[in-house]
């Protein structure tokens, strides 16, 4: 018999007891449930948290599973669902815009890619994946995300961020609140060249379930597509959103709706 490795044995424990439980959790009551140390317990929440398949609310001191970690599983979904999931859904957009779908939540200070759907100009290219980062200042998906924070919280996370940066890539505070000023009037925000020369996204809000960090779906191209295209790619990308929406809607009340 191959011998367990406890910390993997854990993470998947907790994931499983999320799973069971349906709805946020408490760090003590993780540890209660499982009989863990707290110690080791908050150190593998820690790192589920950093990869994006954990999100903590600060102001709850709660721990939820995100939608990254649903789509681990995401083409056995497809595979076995009806038409109308996200992932679908992205694939429908790809073939109708030729562009690059991708799904992203805020990961720390970034942006992080939960899903992609390749087009036919990102099909060779590593850095286009599910866990790629993009800067959560500068990047057109972390306008959209920042969008819905308060002042008070978006003042501090930029304060933060800029402190990391070079000179060159800090962002002000009132370079980013006309950015997200911009977002809020027209419905969706735009980038050109930010994390990769020659090409651009253009993204918008996308509903999620409840206790889910934000999310943000979005369409990259080259910059000769993305200029020639953008306004059949914001059709295209408005009516996944509001197909996903109906569909949303449409569920049953599993999460407190």
């Amino acid at each position: 018999m191959v011998p367990k490795v406890k910390s993997a044995q854990r993470a998947i424990e907790i994931l499983e007891f999320f799973a069971r439980r349906k709805a946020p959790a408490t760090l003590s009551e993780i540890a209660a449930a499982l009989d863990y140390p707290a110690s080791s317990t908050l150190a593998l929440l820690r790192t589920l948290s950093e990869m994006g398949y954990l999100d903590h609310s600060s102001s709850e001191r709660t721990f939820v599973p995100t939608v990254k970690a649903a789509l681990l599983g995401i083409w056995v979904n497809d595979a076995l669902m009806a038409d109308g999931t996200i992932a679908r859904l992205m694939y429908q957009m790809r073939e109708e815009t030729g562009g690059t779908p991708t799904l992203g939540i805020q990961s720390g200070h970034h942006v992080q890619y939960i899903h992609v759907v390749r087009g036919p100009d990102a099909l060779h290219r590593r850095d286009v994946a599910p866990g790629t980062l993009r800067p959560l200042l500068r990047s057109a998906m972390g306008t959209v995300l920042l969008s819905l924070k308060p002042p008070s919280e978006l003042w501090a996370l930029v304060n933060r961020i800029n402190a990391h940066e070079s000179p060159e890539h800090r962002v002000s505070m009132a370079e980013l609140g006309k950015r997200i000023q911009q977002y809020r009037e027209s419905g969706y925000a735009y980038s050109e060249g930010v994390s990769t020369p020659g090409a651009g996204i253009i993204t918008t809000l996308l509903a999620a379930p409840a206790h889910q960090p934000p999310m943000a779906l979005g369409i990259g191209a080259s910059l000769a597509a993305l200029r020639a295209k953008k306004l059949d790619f914001l059709k295209a990308l408005q009516r996944v959103v509001e197909l996903h929406r109906k569909h949303m809607e449409a569920l049953p009340d599993k999460f407190g709706h």
